[in-house]
């Protein structure tokens, strides 16, 4: 096991302090999934370690942390593809921009309404029904956000800043009183990425040495937090031991997602089920194909193997071990249940990708690469915490409505026809 943690837990340490020596490093992919490396997978990893907890199987997992941040690095390396950098380099009005960002705010707002009036035996249980399509629509509301805030930035428009203001709301109520780390991350990402975007303000050092090591400690608080939120955040949060809730991490029976992640790889090698890639055509048939229109069965026709694995049941299935509700089995675990150790390359593959969106973000016209960078982050760093068969349906997702407003929002080039030459017949009397 110290073969392969001490690595691991130096390949953090270096990444991490590349970006404290160079704050915008940040902004790019192998450095910010090593602060969400740092926050959320190393922590757990060491208690697991401390502890001893898995044997072998441990083994395995802390080498597929050293796998998967090494091809965080690695897939970052290539030099970015021209054609894709020629699609994404797309001139836009900005005031068209702000149109479609609105739309999609307002879109938002409806389903997130229309989720709300749903029974509450709905909205707290695992959504099968109607819920899942307004949820599906009410999440327009972040890349709506997204463009208000960033078109306000460029136009410095009140019209455009009142609008961002209402789009905030909802991210902000996610954050406050529901305590989500997900729409937290993907609010304040969208407000410092737009700023170096069009501002070219790096986050200064303390705070992303202070993101990434409060990350770290308030994580294992969220649970609590969200006992109590939704009633008074206030209260909630002054009731908050982060310190002690972080200290229970080392607890030998406390629950951990790389304890999941360890559980996963041992009875998927026991086992031998492998996927060999079906999840992730399954989470795609999953999110896009709406079964209250379609039908269950037609869904799960078009399923591999007739149905999507459930991960949970599948570990209590082979080791009679049941992960505890509400956690996960981290994208380590569940990379390796698809592809083995080789699952690792699908983190080398978000880098490229990441690398292309970042460059094309670069160029003049990268208003369009730039918002999909920014709403595609939180999905990458998903993929890391939670599974990586998500970051495929995120990215699709998030480019299909972005690309629609591109499309609306496009500039097109002015053309300027030939200019009329009259012919005089030979001979005419001038």
């Amino acid at each position: 096991m110290f073969l392969y943690f001490i690595p691991f837990v130096v390949a953090c340490v270096l990444l991490f302090t590349a970006t404290v020596v160079r704050p915008r490093l940040i902004y790019e992919f192998p450095y910010f999934m090593a602060g969400t490396f740092i926050a959320f997978i190393l922590p757990q990893a060491y208690a697991l370690y401390k502890n001893a907890w898995g044997g072998v199987y441990l083994e395995s997992t802390l080498l597929m942390c050293c796998l998967c941040l090494a091809a965080c690095w690695f897939g970052y390396l290539p030099r970015a593809h021209t054609g894709f950098l020629q699609k994404l380099n797309v001139p836009v009005s900005t005031s068209r921009f702000l149109h479609g960002g609105i739309v999609l705010v307002l879109v938002g707002y409806y389903f997130t309404y229309k989720f709300g009036t749903l029974p509450e035996d709905d909205i707290t249980s695992s959504l099968t029904g109607i819920g899942t399509i307004y949820l599906f629509f009410g999440g327009l509301a972040y890349p709506g956000f997204a463009i208000c805030f960033y078109c306000a930035l460029k136009t410095r428009s009140v019209f455009a800043w009142a609008m961002s203001a209402v789009a905030a709301w909802i991210p902000f109520q996610a954050a406050i009183f529901y305590g989500r780390r997900e729409p937290t991350a993907l609010f304040l990402i969208s407000l410092g990425m737009s700023l170096f975007f069009l501002r070219e303000k790096q986050a200064p050092r303390f705070v992303v040495i202070g993101a990434v090591l409060g990350a770290m400690f308030i994580i294992p608080a969220v649970g609590e937090y969200r006992k109590t939120a939704a009633q008074d955040p206030i209260e909630a949060w002054k009731q908050l031991d982060v310190v002690q809730q972080f200290n229970e991490y080392f607890d030998v029976n406390a629950v951990s997602e790389v304890k999941n992640a360890a559980v996963l790889i041992a009875a998927t090698r026991e086992s031998g089920a492998y996927q060999w890639g079906a999840g992730y055509w399954n989470r795609l048939v999953f999110r896009f194909v709406p079964a209250q229109f379609l039908g269950e069965s037609f869904k799960n026709s078009l399923m591999i193997g007739g149905e999507q694995r459930d991960l949970g049941d599948f570990i209590e299935d082979e080791l009679g071990y049941r992960i505890p509700p509400g956690s996960t089995v981290t994208g380590l675990g569940d990379s390796f249940n698809q592809f083995d150790y080789f699952g690792c390359l699908l983190f080398a593959a978000m880098a490229y990708l990441f690398k292309n969106l970042w460059a094309a973000a670069k160029q003049p016209n990268g208003t369009v690469a730039q918002i999909l960078y920014i709403q595609t982050t939180t999905s990458a760093m998903r993929a890391l915490t939670h599974e990586t068969i998500d970051f495929l349906p995120g990215f699709i997702y998030s480019a299909l409505f972005i690309a629609l407003v591109a499309l609306y929002a496009r500039e097109r080039p002015v053309t300027i026809g030939k200019p009329v030459v009259l012919k005089v017949p030979v001979g005419t009397p001038g």
